[in-house]
C-alpha cells in the first residue's frame, strides 16, 4: 500500500514526518497527519514545559529557547526514561513549531540529527521527496499512529546487507520489508497484526509524499 500524503506548498504550516536522529542509523519517524495534529503535538510538549519554566509564553525567543534546551537534552541522553516515544514526538515538533513559526512555510519531510560538529540541526530532509528506489528510513508505526521507532539506511548496501540477513528482534521490519519488496519509496512504515488461524502478520505501507515512486513486490522463488 503507499500512502500519497500531501504535497509541498508555499503556505505548508505542518510536516508529514519529522525524522530524529540520535546516531546515523536508528531513532524515529514522526508522521503529523494535519495542521491540527502538529499543533496538539507542539502544545502538549510546550504548555507544561511553560508553566513549569515559568517563561513568558508571549515571547517567540523563550519558547524557542525552551524547546531547543529540551530537544538538546534528548539528544544528550536518548536513552534516558524520561524520553519515551510520545513526548520526543511532542518536544521535535514543539522545536520544528518554533523553528519556522505558526505560519511556515514548513518543509514537508524535516530531519533532525547531529552535526560534525557535535551540534543539533534541523534541516528539509529533500532527499526523502526523491525515492531511490529503497527505504532511507523503515519505521515500526502508521501514520495514523504518529509513527515510531526508524531504521535509517544511508545507502542501498547498507539496506541490503541489512534486510538480507537473518531475521532479528531489532531489525525485523527492515527484513521483511526486504523479502516483500523489490523496489520501494523512501519511506516505508509496518506494524505487526493479527493473521489467519491465530498467526502474525505485518502491515506494510509507503509514503509517497505526493511524488512519483513504485512499489514493487519481489519475485517469490
Amino acid at each position: 500500500m503507499t500512502e500519497g500524503m500531501s504535497t509541498g506548498t508555499a503556505t505548508r504550516t505542518h510536516p508529514d514526518v519529522i525524522f530524529v536522529k540520535p546516531d546515523a542509523a536508528s531513532g524515529y519517524g514522526f508522521t503529523y497527519l494535519s495542521a491540527g495534529d502538529f499543533l496538539r503535538a507542539a502544545e502538549n510538549f510546550m504548555r507544561p514545559a511553560v508553566k513549569a519554566t515559568g517563561i513568558d509564553a508571549a515571547d517567540a525567543e523563550q519558547r524557542r529557547s525552551l524547546a531547543y534546551d529540551y530537544l538538546w537534552r534528548y539528544f544528550l541522553e536518548p536513552d534516558a526514561r524520561s524520553f519515551q516515544r510520545d513526548n520526543v514526538r511532542w518536544i521535535v515538533a514543539a522545536a520544528v513549531r518554533e523553528k519556522y513559526g505558526a505560519d511556515g512555510p514548513v518543509p514537508q519531510v524535516i530531519s533532525i540529527e547531529r552535526t560534525a560538529e557535535g551540534g543539533v540541526t534541523i534541516r528539509d530532509a529533500q532527499e526523502y521527496l526523491d525515492h531511490p528506489g529503497f527505504p532511507l528510513a523503515v519505521i515500526v508505526g502508521k501514520p495514523a499512529k504518529g509513527g515510531g521507532l526508524a531504521h535509517f539506511f544511508a545507502s542501498r548496501a547498507a539496506y541490503e546487507a541489512a534486510g538480507a540477513a537473518g531475521l532479528s528482534d531489532d531489525m525485523w521490519l527492515p527484513q521483511i520489508v526486504y523479502r516483500l519488496y523489490a523496489e520501494t519509496p523512501s519511506v516505508v512504515m509496518g506494524l505487526p497484526r493479527s493473521g489467519g488461524e491465530g498467526k502474525m502478520a505485518v502491515e506494510c505501507m509507503a509514503l509517497g509524499f505526493g511524488r512519483k515512486a513504485n512499489l514493487v513486490e519481489r519475485a517469490m522463488k
